[in-house]
């Protein structure tokens, strides 16, 4: 439906207001402006195509938005961010993390220790550390600092937040294996990513052995001068990834589906004897689901969720030197795909942990999800309004505190109104509901997610309504 709406919004470039969206798309019926906004917020508010022109209350194109999802965008209008860490790989965690704009020229957008450098030894913390560094746990929200180097990055949720919408590239595979698992950890990930070998290929670049900032500076960018801080070498790396998309734009590569193809030429994958092909995978949706590769007995190797299932399954089979044991074992024994398209993000988490936690994969990491613990403050009884991947159709997640939660779609014309009333009634106000052990990380992943999204999500508060009846009308208002 994302792109539906947005194709409308470009159609009408002097902007669309909520209720004529709702009117549209959600098949509102003269909607109230607050809840068609509440409603359209909540499917458009982290879409960087559109923005919310706030004093005349419209949707309208996004002009200096990045369109990763868009194949012909000009190779230097991709908003392109470089990623640099220094990770203790031992530990799978990031000490320290830069980002930086490359184009259209070098400029530090965050550059953040996430481990307290004060426990480093002095000679190894005169020498990493720099006055331009966002201090060890900094208050500050970089999401409302855009313009300021001294940005601040708390934790992994408001990277990634920071890089939605743009593409990030990454030093190596290992830097993005570290902090994909850091991500996923908190319930985020990023699907839509290249590694600078890859762009080394692109190019026609020699691979640089072994894999170093100073090497990889010495054979792009000639002579330097080595960069010893944090911040130094996360800058140092912008220039080889702005010099190494300057390439690309020389040697006839235009825009990033050339891009995407010179890559998947490069790998030289054989798809024989596969019922995955290279058209399938071209033809998936750039939309959330969940998504499992199966070997030729029907068994899950693996399953997965993306926010953009095309971008992520893509990254499993373009040019990559790096490629670790686990990628190699899927792409050896990946026989068949299957996906699930989602209507949101949250709904994809659920399922990827149930699909997970039934199918037991051997590649996943089980107990990435079924043995995290955590402290949350829970989340009161109410009903969450999400987006279906169906048009036509709402998905309802109903939370009964520190219980269970349940996925309920229905659709938007309430044809079975009368049984979510009684399935409404029974769920909440029917005493103590059987408890499974699902139930505990199923609350924690919503938890989270409610946390990091609460200023975009419709919420019906159960408490504030007397019975079934009213939770109905509520439902249908939002």
């Amino acid at each position: 439906m994302n792109d539906e709406i947005i194709t409308f919004i470009r159609e009408h470039p002097n902007g669309a207001t909520s209720e004529i969206i709702a009117e549209q798309f959600l098949k509102f019926k003269n909607p109230n402006k607050m809840l068609a906004d509440a409603a359209v917020r909540a499917i458009l508010s982290k879409d960087m195509r559109v923005q919310l022109d706030e004093s005349g209350g419209i949707w309208v194109p996004n002009a200096t938005a990045s369109r990763s999802g868009d194949d012909e965008t000009e190779i230097t209008d991709t908003e392109w961010v470089s990623v640099y860490l220094l990770a203790d790989i031992p530990r799978k965690s990031i000490v320290h993390i830069s980002l930086w704009s490359p184009l259209p020229e070098p400029r530090c957008i965050v550059s953040a220790w996430l481990k307290d450098p004060a426990h480093f030894s002095e000679e190894d913390r005169e020498m990493l550390t720099d006055p331009r560094d966002m201090p060890f746990n900094s208050p500050v929200n970089i999401a409302n600092v855009h313009d300021s180097q001294h940005l601040a990055a708390t934790s992994i949720e408001q990277i990634v937040r920071e890089l939605a919408g743009k593409v990030p590239i990454f030093f190596s595979q290992q830097q993005y294996a570290i902090f994909s698992w850091s991500a996923q950890n908190h319930g985020v990930g990023i699907d839509d990513y290249y590694l600078m070998n890859q762009l080394l290929r692109a190019v026609k670049e020699p691979e640089c052995k072994p894999l170093t900032i100073d090497n990889a500076a010495s054979a792009i960018l000639g002579s330097f001068r080595t960069a010893e801080s944090a911040y130094r070498q996360g800058e140092l790396f912008c220039r080889i990834t702005a010099e190494l998309i300057g390439q690309m734009k020389s040697s006839g590569i235009e825009n990033r589906g050339q891009l995407d193809e010179r890559l998947c030429e490069e790998s030289k994958f054989d798809f024989a004897d596969k019922e995955i092909t290279r058209e399938m995978i071209d033809e998936l949706p750039m939309k959330a689901g969940v998504y499992g590769f199966t070997d030729k007995s029907g068994a899950y190797i693996y399953i997965g969720k993306a926010v953009n299932l095309r971008r992520r399954i893509e990254n499993y089979f373009r040019f990559n030197s790096e490629s670790p044991d686990k990628l190699g074992k899927l792409r050896a024994a990946a026989h068949s795909l299957t996906i699930h398209r989602c209507g949101s993000e949250l709904e994809a988490l659920i399922y990827e942990y149930r699909l997970i936690k039934k199918h037991k994969p051997p590649l996943n990491s089980h107990s990435a999800i079924s043995e995290r613990k955590g402290e949350h403050k829970p989340l009161s009884d109410m009903v969450l309004m999400l987006p279906h991947a169906q048009e036509g159709f709402c998905v309802s997640l109903w939370i009964r505190k520190d219980q269970k939660i349940r996925l309920r779609s229905f659709e938007l014309d309430f044809c079975e109104e009368e049984t979510i009333i009684k399935e409404l009634r029974e769920y909440f106000y029917s005493g103590t509901l059987p408890i499974s052990s699902d139930d505990f990380p199923e609350l924690e992943i919503v938890t989270r997610w409610v946390k990091r999204n609460r200023d975009s999500v419709s919420t019906i508060l159960v408490g504030n309504l007397v019975d079934a009846e009213e939770i109905v009308e509520a439902m249908r208002n939002v």
